[in-house]
């Protein structure tokens, strides 16, 4: 189908506003001069010229996006990247003419993240991530065997957790709150310090710093399914709160700093349920320590461990639990009540 004469005129409008706005300072004056001569050409290019400009206002911080494409000087500009450069300009004006970009495709455009990754850790791996979110930017520190997945949009910070244990220390952006998304809850902040774990137990978040809201997921199959999500809680420095099959206990003074002292190489436990805290310990081994037996699970375990020094930890268990271990040929452990 023919392109209406009056839409190729909106057409070369846009190109024209396009490139005078988002273009290096060179050519961004020469479009604007160019635009300004044929828009006094005659009216009808006068009139194409003002709806063109609607169009391009209705984009909004698309011309900034757009910039990158057309920094370096047209002279050392080879002709593909021309090319290039010609039909994206062409292919928004395409977009922002059958009115799609106003509507849908407007909404669309902003939904789309700057920046997508996965990062995940293998047993016993420790990993860090400087997310490009700032000037230093966020800080992501995994645990072993976890794994997270992490979208920066223009209005928003999002990291989906899919289990292990990780530490945030987020840069501090009124403009786009930071979201910790987990099976159970969303941790919502500004700029903060705290630390997630979900190794298939409970779901902890202890903050070390500053604030965040622990807003719980409303499971399908709820008789209250009319809200996506339950009120929140917040919690202070010091403060951490656990969720246990999407129900969130009472929330507890901890030290969040030591709950994160696998950085540096410790595990470190306070009455924790053996069979949580083997979750964690497992991490860290190749083989891992089985615990069949509820009561075994449910006997409470304290102390710091080197997380490099788990065969240890098996002998000094019966020492400080009743328990009995027994090694296998291939290095597993289980653990039967004594």
């Amino acid at each position: 189908m023919a392109i209406p004469r009056s839409e190729k005129l909106v057409e070369h409008a846009l190109t024209l506003i396009v490139r005078s706005e988002g273009a290096s300072p060179a050519s961004a004056e020469l479009a604007t001069a160019a635009l300004r001569e044929w828009r006094a050409a005659s009216p009808t290019h006068e009139a194409a010229a003002v709806e063109a400009q609607q169009r391009w206002d209705a984009l909004g911080g698309l011309a900034s996006d757009l910039r990158d494409c057309f920094a370096e000087p047209d002279t050392r500009i080879a002709a593909a990247r021309g090319r290039q450069r010609r039909n994206l300009v062409l292919s928004v004006a395409g977009l922002i003419g059958t009115g799609v970009l106003a509507g849908k495709g407007f909404q669309w455009y902003w939904q789309q993240p700057l920046f997508a990754a996965d990062f995940s850790t293998q047993t016993a791996q420790l990993r860090k991530v400087l997310l490009p979110d700032g000037s230093p930017g966020s800080r992501v520190e995994l645990s072993a065997q976890s794994k997270v997945t992490v979208r920066l949009y223009r209005q928003r910070r999002v990291v989906d957790f899919a289990g292990g244990e990780a530490r945030f220390e987020v840069a501090a952006d009124a403009q786009r709150p930071f979201e910790v998304r987990t099976r159970d809850a969303v941790i919502r902040v500004i700029g903060t310090a705290f630390t997630v774990r979900d190794r298939g137990g409970p779901i902890l978040v202890a903050v070390e710093r500053g604030k965040v809201r622990v807003t719980v997921r409303q499971r399908r199959g709820d008789a209250d399914a009319s809200s996506s999500m339950e009120s929140g809680v917040d919690l202070q420095a010091g403060e951490a709160l656990s969720l246990r099959d999407g129900v969130p206990d009472p929330v507890q003074q901890v030290d969040a700093a030591s709950l994160a002292a696998w950085r540096e190489g410790w595990l470190v436990f306070d009455a924790t349920p053996l069979g949580e805290a083997l979750e964690t310990i497992n991490a860290y081994r190749p083989q891992p320590i089985l615990s069949p037996d509820p009561r075994v699970n449910a006997l409470r375990l304290s102390g710091r461990f080197r997380a490099n020094g788990s065969a240890s930890l098996v002998d000094a268990l019966p020492m400080t639990l009743p328990v009995i271990a027994q090694t296998h040929p291939d290095g597993s452990v289980t653990l039967r009540a004594r």
